[in-house]
Order: structure tokens, then C-alpha cells, then sequence
């Protein structure tokens, strides 16, 4: 599947991809597929208008910062 548009990238060169929201409803696991596995940012429009954007994560970016709040956490209750 195709995006429904694509429009030339504000933040990178190439091509940033532009999703409905009627894609984004009727083929999410695809879609966060393409956007993970290609490294590219996806515009969402809803009536022809922007309304959200999906940028992906650097592998393990989320996992490390949960996991060094988590142990925070676990400090503090241990020396509480």
C-alpha cells in the first residue's frame, strides 16, 4: 500500500509520507510497519487537514529511558 500523498519533507531530504485518517483506521499495523521499518515521518490529515504526525524512535531509545525511570523509581522506594 501506498500512501495517499506524499509531499517533500520539511525536517530531511526525500519524502515525508501523508496518510488519512481512513488509511490510518483501516491499515494501522501496515502503516506503523512502513514508518518503522523505513525510518520516515507520516502526516496525518483528516478532511484534507493535518492533524497528527507518527515520527519513529531509534531502536531501544524508549526501553533505555523507561528503564532508567523505573530504576529511579525503584531507588527511591528502597532508600524510603
Amino acid at each position: 500500500m501506498s500512501p495517499s500523498a506524499k509531499f517533500p519533507s520539511l525536517w530531511r531530504g526525500g519524502e515525508t509520507l501523508v496518510y488519512t485518517m481512513r488509511d490510518l483506521a483501516q491499515h494501522l499495523s501496515r502503516i506503523m510497519g512502513e514508518i518503522e521499518t523505513t525510518g520516515r515521518t507520516a502526516f496525518i490529515t483528516r478532511h484534507g487537514r493535518f492533524v497528527a504526525v507518527i515520527t519513529p524512535l531509534a531502536p531501544g531509545q524508549v526501553e533505555s529511558r523507561v528503564l532508567g525511570e523505573m530504576a529511579h523509581e525503584i531507588g527511591k522506594r528502597v532508600r524510603d
